[in-house]
């Protein structure tokens, strides 16, 4: 070869590494940003069920149907008993589904499943992909504890696994990649919000803190559960963690140093938000006031051109969200979800009618008035604007008339919220289910490790005592943890009046305060420090108390339960029994000494948990005819039988 020839591959090589590098820095931050992200797809692969969790996918997957087969409305039968199941809205005779973003962006994911299905079984393409995730995962984590054992070791048990799974694999039903292709999309994207919130708690403390808080977010809350669902709530997860942390990224850092761009940063935080409306437009709503409220006031740079930059991003992001309005509805600025609200537009049409029949009757008023035309006329010129205007403050009006009724709802009916947010227990008179059993965990008993904000009782307290007012200008630190706590409190008021809900298993719809309440957890001193001094004992506990006690749970289940009721009932228990020590600690305030490695067992306990009771719902409570895309796990799932 000649030296020109040499010289060239050498530069080629270096092109490529360096695209691999800043793909890497921009989509996980570092390589242990792509370990957490390989460890999650691994991770949801155990436990994705190819089938239908909830009635409201079937909408999903008649809407990619539909969409695969050019059309927007539903069209076709292909998934489901019928077209309106829950999501499906008429609109002019047809049905159309809500989360067009999620249908769309699947598309994608339904294109490679098709194409592979031309080539290979499709049980044996979905093995492939998991494996290839795995063997990919050792590889890295290899090269990142400079440890080739661990790479020829675990390369070599992948290659087992994937001739185990081979062995075991069954044909799958080929109509149903519009299915896979959601689950795909839905758990590739739930497996952002732990490297978010790792790259977040990273730059806001140290690396170690930050997978410690990836750890408590995928182990101890059910983001496993949800991942592979075709609902919005991992979704959700992944868009409100991925604010906060670029807002974090567009304030001064806590030394001082200003970051690079940071109204590049402020400008990608709304644009996420303008993404996120094209999937839930009330949620997105929510959040984006969340964000402004919080951001506007406590920015060092409100120039115009700065404010302008953020206003035509944004603006861009709503793109998609009003082609598909337009297309669907016929409005840019109704989304299926407000058409629905509104009786299919009526009350932002009486508005506009009632604006017009004004200005007539203002006319007629002021005939023969000098005074009088100069008003209609410039009441007649402005007309468009107060129409645009009224409809762009409908969605407004909608958002603060449910923070109203939640507010009022948390008042009047405290039980309720009790019941979706500590203690589940038997609510069939609520919800007017009197033949079903007490599957709905609570806020708390879905993820105890949120106990710990008794601690924060301790934190308020002691800079209640050194009270100053703030700056305009707050640190990053506290610009994120204002937005959460905004986040978390409007999303409670929101969905305060509907709960509890029913087929919720985990209090779904409050999905977002998940991984918002694990990052508002890790914040508190005491956890942090106790993670950053024990974090060996911690997930020691961790791994112990979920493969030893998890045996120990499946004994429990087995000759205690009868029936899913009370097996889900005994996780609650559990989770509370492993929450309230939790919260005692954290209020002691200890993290020194014994107090921390107490304090490390404790979150080891209370983060395996969740875990548990995530294997156990989709191996035994939920198995939905063993549908595993695993079959290794679809065997395990057939050997189990514990109700």
């Amino acid at each position: 070869m000649s030296v020109t020839g040499l010289a060239k591959r050498v530069r080629t090589r270096a092109d490529a590494y360096s695209v691999r590098r800043t793909l890497t820095a921009v989509l996980f931050g570092d390589r242990l940003g792509l370990v957490v992200f390989l460890g999650c797809l691994c991770l949801f692969g155990l436990v994705w069920r190819t089938d239908f969790l909830i009635t409201d996918s079937y909408t999903l997957a008649n809407g990619l149907y539909s969409l695969s087969n050019g059309q927007l409305v539903l069209t076709d039968v292909a998934y489901g008993p019928r077209l309106d199941t829950p999501g499906a809205e008429r609109v002019g005779g047809a049905l159309i589904a809500r989360n067009y973003g999620a249908i769309v962006l699947s598309l994608p994911f339904w294109l490679a499943l098709e194409g592979l299905e031309r080539v290979v079984d499709l049980r044996i393409a979905l093995v492939a992909l998991w494996s290839l995730a795995l063997l990919a995962l050792v590889v890295v984590l290899g090269r990142q504890l400079d440890d080739e054992r661990i790479t020829i070791g675990g390369s070599v048990g992948v290659l087992a696994l994937f001739a185990l799974n081979v062995a075991l694999a069954r044909p799958l039903a080929g109509d149903s990649t519009h299915l896979y292709a959601l689950q795909l999309f839905h758990l590739t994207v739930a497996a952002f919000a732990p490297v978010a919130l790792y790259r977040l708690l990273g730059r806001i403390h140290t690396s170690r803190v930050g997978i410690t808080g990836a750890l408590l977010l995928v182990f101890g809350t059910p983001l496993v559960l949800w991942a592979s669902v075709p609902k919005r709530h991992a979704l959700t997860a992944t868009v409100v963690v991925a604010v906060a942390y670029l807002l974090y990224r567009s304030r001064v850092e806590a030394d001082g140093v200003l970051v690079t761009n940071p109204a590049t940063f402020r400008a990608l935080a709304y644009a996420t938000v303008g993404l996120y409306a094209w999937v839930h437009a009330p949620e997105a709503l929510l959040v984006l006031v969340a964000l402004a409220v919080v951001d506007v006031p406590t920015a060092p740079d409100n120039s115009a051109r700065t404010l302008a930059l953020i206003a035509v991003v944004f603006v861009l992001s709503l793109i998609p969200f009003f082609v598909t309005n337009t297309l669907v509805v016929g409005s840019p600025l109704r989304p299926p979800r407000l058409f629905a609200v509104s009786g299919g537009g009526g009350g932002v049409d009486a508005a506009s009618s009632g604006s017009s029949s004004g200005l007539g009757a203002s006319s007629g008023s002021s005939s023969g008035s000098g005074v009088g035309d100069l008003v209609h006329a410039v009441l007649v010129a402005v007309s468009p604007l107060l129409s645009l205007v009224s409809r762009v403050a409908r969605p407004l009006v909608i958002l603060s008339d449910e923070l109203v009724v939640g507010f009022q709802s948390i008042l009047t009916q405290p039980s309720e919220i009790y019941h979706a947010t500590i203690r589940s227990g038997h609510t069939s008179g609520t919800l007017n289910l009197d033949n079903e059993e007490a599957v709905n965990l609570s806020l708390l008993e879905s993820a105890p490790v949120l106990l710990v904000f008794v601690g924060a009782l301790r934190t308020v307290q002691a800079r209640a005592a050194a009270f100053e007012l703030p700056s305009r200008v707050l640190p990053a630190r506290r610009v994120v943890d204002l937005f959460a706590f905004i986040t978390v409190v409007g999303l409670t008021l929101q969905y305060a009046s509907r709960l509890p809900i029913h087929a919720q298993i985990t209090v779904r719809y409050l999905f977002p305060l998940f991984p918002l309440g694990v990052y508002l957890v890790v914040r508190l001193p005491v956890v942090r420090a106790t993670l950053t001094d024990h974090w060996r004992t911690f997930i020691w506990t961790l791994a112990g108390t979920t493969l030893v006690g998890g045996q120990l749970v499946v004994v429990v289940v087995y000759l205690t339960a009868n029936g899913l009721g009370e097996a889900f009932q005994f996780h609650a228990l559990l989770a509370l029994a492993a929450g309230v020590p939790l919260g005692l600690w954290a209020l002691s305030g200890r993290s020194d000494g014994w107090g921390g490695r107490v304090g490390a067992v404790l979150l080891g306990v209370a983060t395996a948990v969740p875990t548990l009771f995530v294997v156990l719902t989709a191996v035994e409570y939920y198995p939905l005819g063993n549908t595993h895309a695993l079959p290794m796990v679809r065997a395990l799932a057939e050997l189990l039988t514990l109700l």
